[in-house]
């Protein structure tokens, strides 16, 4: 686990360890990962800052979990997982663009998805997505994948949407972008 983290967010990892070894891990993770986002929820605040975005918690062969606090403004580039995902939103929001399949490996349009905390949503393993803070402060979130996420063959989108490239964690975050520049993201800015 990372460094020092709080005691809330060290007892979530411990629980999601144990649940992705049942013999219904996404079932049980969805229920576990609901129960503690409630308690984060509840203490109204970030548990964890640092001065990156996402910091790693826990990955093995079975299970990833990351805590993910997102800069207001900020728009990342359509990726996918290739994996079963778990978003678990306790503190402030974020915006999920769902982007379809067009031709010649490019995205054609997106389905906005608002999800305010506390909530937990579930993107399946073909899902490409791209993630914004349409909100004024930081989001809080952990995002849990049924599998080794940083030792998966995952793919990166442009963000004009142009064909997949090998994912590459670098760019991913060098290619953060302000919301403001992504017509998707215009309307509908949650509270």
């Amino acid at each position: 686990m990372a460094g020092s983290i709080h005691p809330a967010l060290a007892s979530a990892v411990l629980d999601l360890i144990d649940a992705a070894a049942t013999t219904e891990p996404l079932e049980t993770l969805g229920d576990v990962l609901r129960r503690h986002v409630q308690r984060l929820h509840s203490l109204g605040k970030l548990v964890h800052e640092a001065v990156e975005d996402e910091v790693l918690l826990h990955a093995s062969p079975s299970l990833t979990v990351y805590h993910i606090t997102l800069s207001p403004g900020v728009k990342y580039p359509p990726h996918n997982h290739r994996m079963e995902a778990l978003v678990g939103i306790y503190h402030g929001s974020e915006t999920n663009l769902i982007h379809s399949p067009g031709s010649g490996g490019r995205l054609a349009g997106a389905t906005r998805q608002d999800v305010i905390a506390p909530n937990v949503i579930h993107m399946d393993a073909h899902a490409v997505h791209s993630v914004a803070n349409m909100g004024a402060g930081r989001s809080g979130a952990l995002h849990v994948y049924l599998g080794d996420l940083p030792g998966a063959r995952r793919q990166l989108w442009a963000t004009d949407g142009s064909g997949p490239e090998p994912f590459d964690n670098a760019r991913y975050l060098g290619g953060a972008r302000p919301v403001a520049l992504d017509s998707n993201l215009q309307a509908r800015v949650p509270s």
